[in-house]
């Protein structure tokens, strides 16, 4: 069988390989290539743009990039493969900050309007899609790279269960909702730990 993986390098795709099988075959893709594949059955959306400041001090080509690598090219390879492709099964991860907001103004608009497009997509009988949603994942690039510590600390500390989510735990969700669970469709898992 063969998976294709988007946002390669993150930790919760590099998690994620680490629980296939070695006859697994994996793809690296890139949503926005022309040579995507339409044809795998199974496709795991791992990519995400987050930036450090508000949506008011990005760019209009910084604000553009960050909606089409959250939100626009997935879609548009999403809704290639669903055309072509009768079996195919499909988790993106989305994001906690949908829900809760973000510093970045534009990643959470971006993940909301892919959440809401994974509830809202018409399938046929065979073909999956679900979203996974998590809360600050803490040994993502996203959450280690960040400069302010001393919230993080303070977050984690009023955090119903005193920790951060680990990128492992996404992707044993993923590949759960991906191998064994194909009657779970059309909705977000929310992986936020019980923070309300």
């Amino acid at each position: 069988m063969t998976i294709v993986i988007t946002g390669w390098r993150s930790a919760i795709a590099e998690e994620f390989r680490r629980l296939l099988r070695s006859a697994e075959v994996t793809l690296h893709g890139k949503p926005m290539e022309p040579n995507f594949p339409v044809d795998v059955q199974r496709y795991l959306f791992c990519q995400g743009l987050l930036r450090p400041k508000k949506i008011e001090d990005q760019t209009e080509a910084e604000i553009k990039e960050g909606i089409e690598v959250n939100y626009g090219s997935i879609v548009l390879a999403c809704d290639l493969i669903f055309a072509a492709n009768e079996f195919a099964r499909v988790c993106i991860i989305g994001s906690e900050s949908a829900y809760r907001g973000s510093f970045d103004e534009n990643y959470a608009s971006s993940k909301a309007l892919i959440h809401r497009y994974i509830e809202t997509k018409r399938l046929s009988p065979h073909q999956q899609l679900v979203g996974i949603s998590p809360g600050i994942i803490g040994d993502c690039r996203m959450t280690t790279s960040r400069t302010d510590v001393h919230n993080l600390i303070r977050r984690r500390d009023e955090h119903p269960k005193k920790r951060f989510l680990e990128a492992r735990e996404v992707a044993l969700m993923a590949r759960s909702l991906l191998y064994f669970q194909p009657y779970i469709s059309g909705t977000i898992v929310r992986m936020h730990g019980g923070l309300q």
